[in-house]
């Protein structure tokens, strides 16, 4: 007779190896039971075969016993014991991540715009033609000495103004050519390093009379 605790025999019947999984075990006996058992047989069963189901479902059921006491099967490998978590990675595993809220997202492109239009208006891009109608201040007379550029007396930019004396009311332009000096949005044009023509904004103004250059009269007939 199969005693219940010859596993090794047990596995045998079953077509199995020592170390394979509980499911296996399990499946393989279900097979081998409806193999055994008397009613699938009918007339032609064998009578030992009762014997034989009757051994071997109490080896099962020690199997089974041992897997649910030991966590595996009769001559399994023993799985080492896990080590417990600490409990700061416990708490870390477990604490739900931090969401990235829309409003987060809406203040970085706000700051990003931000800094973009700040660039713009300070690097010269936006020129005249984007001042709106009714910006720039009327024109007035510029006072004049004889023989010095306009403005040049009471420390404004007039046309034929030296270069050098709009570097030393300005100081340095952001960007630079021999024909005009870029301030930002405003801008001072040159003909033979004089002043010919300028731009004031009111974002970044000039030490001008006017946002342009007067219009120049006409000589008299």
């Amino acid at each position: 007779m199969l005693d219940k605790a010859d596993f090794f025999t047990l596995y045998q019947q079953l077509g199995l190896k020592p170390g394979c999984t509980f499911d296996e075990l399990k499946a393989a006996y279900r097979r081998r039971v409806a193999e055994l058992h008397p009613d699938r047989r009918g007339t032609d069963a064998d009578p030992a075969d009762a014997v034989r189901l009757q051994e071997l479902t109490a080896a099962y059921n020690a199997a089974s016993t041992f897997h649910r006491r030991y966590g595996r099967l009769p001559g399994g490998v023993h799985a080492a014991p896990r080590a417990p978590m600490p409990r700061a990675a416990q708490a870390a595993a477990v604490a739900p991540a931090a969401p990235v809220g829309g409003r987060s997202r809406r203040w970085l492109w706000l700051a990003l715009g931000g800094g973009l239009l700040w660039l713009a208006w300070n690097g010269g891009l936006f020129d005249r033609g984007d001042e709106v109608a009714g910006d720039a201040a009327p024109a007035r007379p510029v006072a004049t000495t004889q023989g010095a550029p306009a403005g040049a007396s009471i420390g404004l930019i007039g046309i034929g103004t030296e270069a050098a004396t709009v570097r030393a009311l300005e100081g340095r332009p952001v960007m630079e050519n021999p024909q005009r000096w870029d301030y930002g949005p405003s801008w001072v044009a040159f003909n033979d390093g004089k002043v010919s023509d300028w731009y004031s904004s009111k974002l970044r103004p000039l030490k001008v009379a006017s946002a342009h250059p007067p219009a120049a009269e006409p000589a008299a007939r």
